[in-house]
């Protein structure tokens, strides 16, 4: 009998070392003892593959048309073969080729490098590092090349390097207008937009 009484005694002292330490907030409470732990889950690696399927993410297309010629000393200059220069009094008039290009200039920024270490999540709250606008894609097809003057003979060879010549100059005339700042703007402008509708608020967008 007197084991038993020692037995509650030693039972009723654990509890109230538990009630003790519950309202010192050092021990769970019951209901919390036993409770299941909401798991914490690292949004990150879902958030980074779904901006993965962004992919290249062309934010602005600048569209332009360009006239580009060039000149070479026509075959039939017997001057030019023998002493590398032309003379007009005595030199035919030289080939010359003027094309007229259109074409379009994609630039934006391609998200597929995107790592861990771009993003800081907290709650509500997004902090995302993106990499720096390039440019994505120059297009000339085909049909955007006319021809707008043509003297003398011009090998294929010849024809594509005056198209070489016309779609660098495209590329720089976007280039020297800003194309790559304006794409960096609006790459900005697009993530907090796609961010802001996955349900965060509290949104930083960088450029690395």
């Amino acid at each position: 009998m007197k084991f038993f009484r020692n037995y509650i005694l030693v039972i009723v002292g654990i509890v109230l070392v538990i009630i003790l330490l519950q309202r010192m907030n050092i021990f769970p409470s019951w209901s919390n003892l036993f409770s299941a732990k909401q798991v914490a889950i690292d949004e990150t690696p879902v958030l980074i593959s779904e901006i993965k399927e962004l992919s290249e993410m062309i934010t602005i297309t600048a569209f332009d048309e360009v006239v580009v010629d060039s000149v070479k000393a026509s075959k039939y200059d017997i001057v030019n073969k023998v002493t590398g220069f032309s003379m007009p009094v005595f030199s035919p008039t030289p080939d010359r080729l003027v094309l007229v290009v259109k074409g379009k200039v994609m630039a934006g920024t391609d998200l597929s490098g995107l790592m861990p270490d771009d993003f800081y999540i907290d709650k509500d709250s997004i902090s995302l590092v993106i990499p720096p606008s390039r440019i994505l894609d120059l297009v000339t097809n085909p049909s955007d090349f006319s021809t707008f003057a043509e003297t003398g003979e011009w090998t294929p060879e010849a024809v594509t390097l005056v198209k070489q010549k016309a779609r660098n100059k495209v590329l720089q005339r976007a280039l020297d207008n800003g194309i790559i700042d304006k794409a960096n703007q609006r790459s900005k402008m697009v993530m907090e937009s796609f961010l802001r509708s996955l349900g965060y608020s509290r949104i930083r967008v960088t450029i690395a």
